[in-house]
C-alpha cells in the first residue's frame, strides 16, 4: 500500500479511536449541560464520526431520561473531536447542495445560502458573515447569524460542518470543562436585573422569563415560595427572554421591565407579577396602558419611566438579554438557572431539594450531593424560543 494511503488509513484510526475515547466525556458534558432529573442518566441515540475535507466532525444526539419515567430531555452536538469542542444545542442536517460543498465554496454558502435555510427555519431575516480572522482547518465552523426581531437585530451562535451537510444551533463549548462552570463564570459577568437586597447569598438563582409566557406564569408560582423559603441563601435575577416569533407583546412588555427594573429595582417582581395577572386580556396596544396603571397604582414617575420606554438603550438591553439566553443554551421559557445549573421549575420537590444541595455545596452544583425524591408527577411544557423544536428541513439549496 502506498505511504499516502498508509498514512490516511492511520489518521482516520487515530480519529475513530479518539472519538470512542471522547464518548464518556461527551455523556458527562450532557448530562452536565441539560436539565437536571434526580438519578437522571444520558444515553446516545447518535454517535457517528464523519470526515470532511478540512477534517474530523461528530454529530451527536444524546437523550437524558430518569428511572422515574420523567419525559426524556434532548441535546445535539456538533463535536472536533482533534480540539474537544462540541457546539450544543439544537442539531439537524441540512439539505445537499449540487454541487456539494468545498473547502473553495464554503465562504458562499455560509454567506449566501445558509442564510436563506435558517431564516426559514427562524422565520426571521437572518444575515451570516465569514469570519474576518484565519481559520484553523477543522471539521467543524462556529459562526454568528445576525437574526432580526422586528425591534432590532440579536447575534445567535451556530455552527456548521464544514462539509455543509450540518447545522446546529447553540453555543461551542469545552467538553473538558463543566458547563455548570462555565455558565457561572458568564453570568457572573453579564447584566442581570437582581431582586434587592440578598447580596452575599451563596446561590444565584436567574430567571429567563416572558411575560407573555403562560409556562412562565405556572412557573414563577411555583418557584417563587420556593425562593422566599430560601431565604438569603438565595439571590433571584431575572434576564427577559421574549419570544418574539410567538408573543406579539412580549418584547414590548420586556423593554417596559427593563425600565422598571433599571430605576426602581424592587418594582420589577410587581411589574412581572401584574402582567401575569393581566396575561389573558393584554394586547400589543394595551401593554403601555397596563404599565402606566401600574406606575400610578405605584406611585412612581411616569415622566422618568418614558424617557426610557422603547428608547434604543432599552431595546438593545433588552435584545443583548437574548443573547446572553442563546449563549447560555436557553431555548424555551421558563429557564431558571443555580449556580449554573438548570433546574426542574414544574417539580416542587426536585427544585427545592435540589436548590438546598448547591446550597450545600457552597454555590456549586458540579458538588452538589444528588437527591431523593418521590416519582414525578408531568412537567408543563416550556414555550419554545425563537429556535424552535426542529420541523421539516429547510428548503432544498441549488
Amino acid at each position: 500500500m502506498p505511504l499516502g494511503r498508509l498514512t490516511a488509513v492511520a489518521l482516520l484510526a487515530a480519529t475513530t479511536c479518539s472519538a470512542q475515547l471522547m464518548e464518556q466525556d461527551l455523556k458527562r458534558f450532557a448530562k452536565a449541560y441539560m436539565g437536571y432529573v434526580p438519578a437522571g442518566d444520558v444515553t446516545f441515540t447518535e454517535n457517528v464520526v464523519h470526515t470532511a475535507p478540512s477534517g474530523p466532525y461528530q454529530t451527536v444526539r444524546a437523550e437524558r431520561s430518569t428511572p422515574m419515567g420523567q419525559a426524556k430531555d434532548q441535546l445535539g452536538m456538533l463535536v472536533d473531536p482533534l480540539v474537544s469542542t462540541a457546539a450544543a444545542g439544537l442539531l439537524f442536517p441540512l439539505p445537499p447542495t449540487d454541487p456539494p460543498v468545498t473547502g473553495a465554496t464554503l465562504p458562499q454558502f455560509v454567506e449566501e445560502t445558509l442564510p436563506q435555510a435558517l431564516g426559514s427555519y427562524l422565520g426571521s431575516r437572518v444575515k451570516i458573515s465569514w469570519p474576518m480572522t484565519p481559520i484553523r482547518p477543522s471539521g467543524v465552523l462556529a459562526l454568528t447569524a445576525v437574526v432580526s426581531t422586528g425591534y432590532g437585530r440579536v447575534r445567535m451562535p451556530i455552527a456548521i460542518s464544514t462539509d455543509g451537510k450540518f447545522l446546529t444551533i447553540g453555543g461551542t463549548w469545552p467538553v473538558n470543562r463543566d458547563p455548570r462552570a462555565v455558565r457561572r463564570e458568564i453570568l457572573e459577568s453579564s447584566d442581570i436585573q437582581w431582586d434587592t437586597g440578598h447580596e452575599k447569598a451563596i446561590v444565584k438563582v436567574v430567571e429567563f422569563s416572558d411575560f407573555q409566557c403562560p409556562a412562565c406564569k405556572r412557573g414563577w408560582g411555583t418557584v417563587g415560595p420556593l425562593l422566599t423559603e430560601a431565604g438569603e441563601s438565595v439571590r433571584h435575577g431575572l434576564v427577559n427572554f421574549p419570544l418574539y416569533n410567538l408573543h406579539p407583546w412580549a418584547f414590548r412588555a420586556a423593554v417596559a421591565g427593563d425600565c422598571v427594573g433599571s430605576n426602581w429595582p424592587d418594582r420589577l417582581v410587581p411589574l412581572k407579577q401584574e402582567f401575569y395577572r393581566l396575561q389573558d386580556t393584554l394586547t400589543v396596544e394595551s401593554v403601555d396602558t397596563a404599565v402606566l396603571g401600574f406606575l400610578a397604582q405605584q406611585n412612581l414617575d411616569e415622566a422618568k419611566f418614558r424617557a426610557c420606554f422603547l428608547k434604543d438603550p432599552a431595546i438593545d438591553a433588552v435584545l443583548r438579554q437574548l443573547e446572553l439566553g442563546y449563549r447560555l443554551g436557553v431555548f424555551g421559557t421558563p429557564t431558571y438557572f443555580a449556580g449554573g445549573e438548570q433546574l426542574p421549575w414544574g417539580e416542587s420537590e426536585w427544585f427545592a431539594k435540589r436548590l438546598q444541595a448547591i446550597i450545600a455545596a457552597k454555590g456549586a452544583p458540579e458538588n452538589a450531593a444528588e437527591i431523593v425524591v418521590k416519582p414525578a408527577t408531568p412537567m408543563p411544557t416550556p414555550a419554545p424560543a425563537a429556535t424552535p423544536t426542529p420541523g421539516p428541513s429547510p428548503p432544498a439549496s441549488k
